[in-house]
Parts: structure tokens; C-alpha cells; sequence
């Protein structure tokens, strides 16, 4: 008969390529982790470690058993979480969207996405706003929002109409948003084309670009979600003059929360703030 009480301690000393470490970690005796892990290659039918000198190694078998086990004991550890508070990753231009709510701490998400998956991975993070992570077998993805990309003047030094023309766009002097991910303006990666235009300042976040922007009679690209800041400070809103792609925003985390009902509460909670 098959002992999921077994399966902690298999998953622990295969983690830690040890049974002190995976004793110290489980809090238990070192004959204890020994004895269970006995008593579970007796069940399988199979040596799941070998010594090699003074250290033991996982065998072929074990390798598969425990790609099998973790992301199933994941998923039922997720299942029944009763955590009640969470973490959140978002982009800045996002946070302004989302309330304080009880229980859930906001953070501007790290640029590397690769931090980003490991923070996930080690449960430092609960759920991620993010475009652009790659697919994953230990992530799920649900659709959260989309943005898509405005420009804006100052109307007290321009007199730019609010249907920008692309000779007006080419003859302007620019401040362009460079992403720090892609290393490019987010105009040209989003219109996947590269303009010979007047750059004139070029910042790395929104606040810099409104603040340089001010009093100027440059022109400057924003996320539409944030057309309520550059009306708030006075200035005009155009639309592009050319096909810009729309930025496709994603609920990212880790599947064990997929039928977690608290965190499924918070993913809707979230996507009903983004969206409204």
C-alpha cells in the first residue's frame, strides 16, 4: 500500500543529496529519514539512492519518481493552502490600478525574468502581473489585461492636432521609454520596426518621461493606462499614426495554486481591478 507519509522525506533527501540535511530540514532523526526511505524503496520495488564515497546519489528511477511525486504533492499542498496572505509582482504602470487590499502586499516587479521565475519557484513570491515570461511546466498563465501605447504632447509648447500624422511623428524631436528588458524603445519593439526620428531625451520609467516631457514640445509614448496622469498634468493625448502591437498582460504562478480557492479569489479580485 502506497504511504504518501514517505513521500516527504524521498522528496527531502533527493532535494538535499542527504539525510542529515533532509532530517534537519523535515526535523526528524536521521534513523527516522533512513528508515522511511527503506521502507519506501521496498513499496516501489526499486533502490532510489546509491553511495558514492561518502555521499549518496539518486538513482535513474528516482530521478523520474521525483518529477512525478513533487509536482503532484505541489498540487495538492496548494489545494488545501490556507494561506491569507500573499505577494504580488506588477509592473509600475499597473500599481495605480490595484487598491490596498487586506492581506496582499503590491511590489514593482524585478527586471530579470529569470529572478521573477525563481522567486516563484522558492514561494518568495505569490502571483506575478507580468508580459513576456516564457511557458513553463511549473507555471500556469491566465490572461490578466491589455495596454497598448498612446503618444503625448505638451499643448502649451505644441500645437501637434490630436490625429498625429506620421510626417508630423518622423519630424519631431522625441522622448522615448527605452524597456529595460529588451534594451529598445518601446515604440519600435511594439511596432517591430526601427524609426529614424529625433530622440531628444531618453528615459528608462514613466515618471522620468512625464517629468521631462513637461514644457517641452517633444512627443512621447505612454501606456494607455496611464492616460489619466498625462491628463491630470495637462497634456494632450494622440493616437499612434501607424499599427503599434497591443502589450498582452498575464497572471503568472505557480500551479499548485491553480485550484486554490483563496488565491483563485485573489487572481479574480486582481484581473476585475485591472479591467474595470
Amino acid at each position: 500500500m502506497f504511504d504518501l507519509n514517505l513521500v516527504k522525506p524521498f522528496l527531502s533527501v533527493y532535494q538535499f543529496n542527504s539525510i542529515t540535511k533532509a532530517a534537519e530540514a523535515l526535523e526528524l532523526t536521521q534513523p527516522a529519514v533512513s528508515a522511511a526511505i527503506k521502507r519506501f524503496e521496498k513499496i516501489v520495488g526499486y533502490p532510489l539512492f546509491v553511495r558514492v564515497g561518502r555521499a549518496i546519489e539518486p538513482t535513474s528511477m528516482a530521478h523520474k519518481l521525483a518529477r512525478q511525486l513533487g509536482e503532484a504533492l505541489e498540487l495538492m499542498e496548494g489545494a488545501v493552502s490556507t494561506k491569507r496572505d500573499f505577494t504580488v509582482y506588477t509592473p509600475a504602470n499597473l500599481l495605480h490600478k490595484l487598491p490596498m487590499m487586506d492581506g496582499v502586499l503590491l511590489i514593482e516587479a524585478p527586471v530579470s525574468v529569470d529572478d521573477i521565475v525563481e522567486d516563484i519557484r522558492m514561494n518568495r513570491v505569490d502571483l506575478v502581473i507580468d508580459a513576456g515570461i516564457p511557458k513553463q511546466a511549473s507555471l500556469a498563465f491566465e490572461k490578466a489585461t491589455t495596454d497598448r501605447i498612446i503618444f503625448i504632447t505638451d499643448p502649451e509648447m505644441s500645437d501637434y492636432p490630436e490625429k498625429l500624422s506620421m510626417e508630423a511623428f518622423l519630424e519631431g524631436k522625441h522622448i522615448t521609454l527605452k524597456l529595460l528588458r529588451q534594451d529598445v524603445p518601446i515604440v519600435d519593439f511594439l511596432s517591430e520596426k526601427a524609426f529614424n526620428r529625433d530622440v531628444a531625451i531618453e528615459v528608462r520609467n514613466v515618471t522620468n518621461l512625464l517629468l521631462a516631457l513637461k514644457g517641452t514640445s517633444y512627443i512621447a509614448a505612454l501606456p494607455k493606462t496611464m492616460t489619466h496622469l498625462a491628463k491630470g498634468m495637462g497634456f494632450k493625448i494622440h493616437e499612434p499614426p501607424f499599427e503599434l502591437r497591443p502589450v498582452e498582460f498575464e497572471l503568472v504562478f505557480h500551479k499548485k495554486y491553480q485550484t486554490n480557492g483563496q488565491h483563485q479569489a485573489l487572481r479574480d479580485m486582481i484581473r476585475g481591478y485591472l479591467n474595470s
